[in-house]
């Protein structure tokens, strides 16, 4: 160990009140430029976490097509990021991780600055394991006034809907796998929402082969949700990708999730749409209206005349015509994450989820190798991990935030919605359900396999997590009463700082058991900007 370089002391400085933070800066650690620029200043934020200076999130709710902060009534918009942060190597450099565990807080911590600082007020999630704890992780989060996107789907065995013809591609195991994870999250009060599936239509050639488990699938688990009263009510909707075929599109799928086969059954349709769709490639488009593909979005959508909030649930097209910054090739501007929040886009868009966080080595290396300078198509990232060889675990993974990050920020820092309607003076102007597309499947006409699964019991006390050193948001559950034990399991996970523990694929059966699990992980060190903080004892 080499002694501490001078811009390394002037972030040990920042630290020096807090003795239970130990620094240590490898001198062989590589530190861009524009990494070591922000050590100081996130220095200083995460210092301020650690007093416990902390804020809150209230839940959000569905208003018609809008959501609306649950308890000020304030309009509030989606400004996400999908965070999915894959190592470079190792065993963890892999798909379908649930990396947001309280067992990898090693993992996230250090990101949470990152995407806060991106002006992020949500983050979405591709896979979680429901036997595992996540109270770390979205107290983190809720401290920063950030929400998640929890997919309740996933890419492992009996995880998602699968390609075959209805009925058959609803696995009966996945309802049981749905409502783990409902009970695991619904405590929360910054689940901004569940999402039941992510491009199922991205499988099939025609829409209708498997919509139909998708659709059942999401009606199963608004039925668990709606059914037990210790939960509190949190949307439910499907996130499809973006073809354009005559039997499989925008218009197809967005009706279709938006309508319901039996009209009186409540529960069928989606409580919001997401949208995964690049579009805006062009650098030297500067304006909305000669934007092409994103304004088609805002045109399409405007005439499907949806009753539910739509998302972009992924969006960022990577394209060479972005210009070179700091010898980074192709960083994307971000101008879409702008037009976004205007307000033409806003009747009838909720928000997005800029993709993504992290460039990932597997996807990106072949046209784009580390450390990710040149233009790949699948270089993605607002930034990337160092070293070339970190894994998560032996090698601790540093974030470098790329320009594009910082073009994202300046538009997400600038959005302002409080000027919008509250909910109590907002009233929809788009009120009947779409009548569903031709072509599908009633879904009271087909014999599910999942009906004959009994649907887990509810908990009989209200599920509401209360995070340590953080004012709570209030009682949602509607049987909050009298008897109600809000869950503050203050966490005996910051005695267990020492312990080994697994990043789960988020497979699991009926018990809630991992049945795929990673390598337990190296240490609990947490990597900030390069600098490891091992905590003894401290939770935030």
């Amino acid at each position: 160990m080499h002694p501490l370089s001078l811009a390394s002391m002037s972030v040990t400085s920042q630290f020096a009140s807090y003795p239970n933070i130990v620094l240590l800066v490898e001198a062989n650690t590589f530190l861009p430029s524009r990494t070591m620029q922000r050590l100081a200043t996130f220095a200083t934020a995460t210092a301020a976490v650690l007093t416990m200076a902390q804020g809150y999130t209230n839940p959000v709710t569905i208003k018609g097509y809008k959501m609306f902060d649950a308890k000020t009534g304030e309009a509030f918009a989606v400004k996400g990021i999908d965070y999915y942060p894959r190592p470079n190597t190792g065993d963890l450099n892999a798909n379908n991780l649930d990396f947001f565990t309280d067992d990898n807080e090693d993992i996230w911590r250090p990101d949470i600055e990152y995407l806060a600082e991106a002006g992020a007020n949500a983050v979405r999630v591709y896979a979680v394991d429901p036997s595992k704890s996540h109270d770390l992780f979205m107290c983190a989060l809720r401290a920063k006034g950030m929400y998640a996107l929890v997919d309740l789907g996933a890419s492992c065995e009996n995880c998602s809907i699968t390609v075959d013809e209805y009925p058959a591609c609803y696995p009966s195991a996945l309802k049981t796998r749905g409502e783990q994870i409902i009970s695991e999250f619904a405590q929360y009060d910054n689940v901004l929402a569940f999402s039941a599936g992510n491009e199922v239509n991205n499988i099939v050639d025609d829409a209708w082969t498997n919509a139909p488990c998708q659709k059942k699938f999401l009606r199963d688990m608004r039925a668990f949700l709606g059914g037990c009263s210790s939960f509190r009510d949190i949307p439910v909707g499907v996130v499809m990708a973006d073809p354009d075929t005559t039997n499989n599109n925008r218009e197809v799928n967005s009706k279709y999730y938006n309508c319901r086969t039996d009209s009186s059954d409540e529960y069928e349709n989606a409580e919001w749409y997401g949208l995964n769709t690049y579009q805006y490639c062009d650098a030297k488009i500067t304006e909305l209206a000669s934007s092409g593909g994103f304004e088609k979005l805002l045109t399409d959508f405007s005439a499907y005349d949806l009753t539910i909030p739509v998302l972009l649930t992924e969006f960022g097209c990577v394209n060479p015509s972005f210009p070179t910054v700091d010898g980074y090739d192709a960083q994307r501007t971000w101008l879409q994450a702008g037009w976004l929040f205007d307000s033409t886009f806003r009747d009838v868009f909720a928000g997005g989820f800029a993709f993504e966080y992290s460039t990932e080595n597997a996807n990106a290396k072949k046209d784009s190798p580390y450390p990710f300078t040149s233009y790949g198509a699948q270089n993605y990232g607002l930034g990337y991990f160092s070293p070339e060889d970190c894994d998560h675990e032996s090698v601790p993974c540093i974030y470098n935030p790329m320009p594009n990050y910082d073009n994202l920020a300046k538009q997400y820092n600038a959005t302002d919605v409080s000027g919008e309607s509250s909910k109590d003076d907002f009233t929809p102007d788009r009120t009947t359900i779409p009548t569903c597309p031709d072509g599908f499947a009633a879904l009271a006409d087909v014999t599910w396999e999942a009906d004959s699964v009994d649907s887990l019991t509810c908990p009989s006390t209200a599920q509401q997590y209360e995070c340590p050193n953080q004012e709570p948001s209030g009682d949602w559950a509607s049987d909050a009463g009298s008897s109600s034990t809000t869950s503050s399991k203050t966490s005996e996970k910051a005695e267990k700082a020492g312990s080994s523990k697994t990043a789960a694929s988020g497979t699991s059966t009926t018990d809630g058991s991992t049945t795929n699990s990673a390598p337990s992980i190296f240490t609990r060190s947490v990597v900030m900007a390069g600098v490891v903080a091992a905590f003894s004892g401290i939770l935030i």
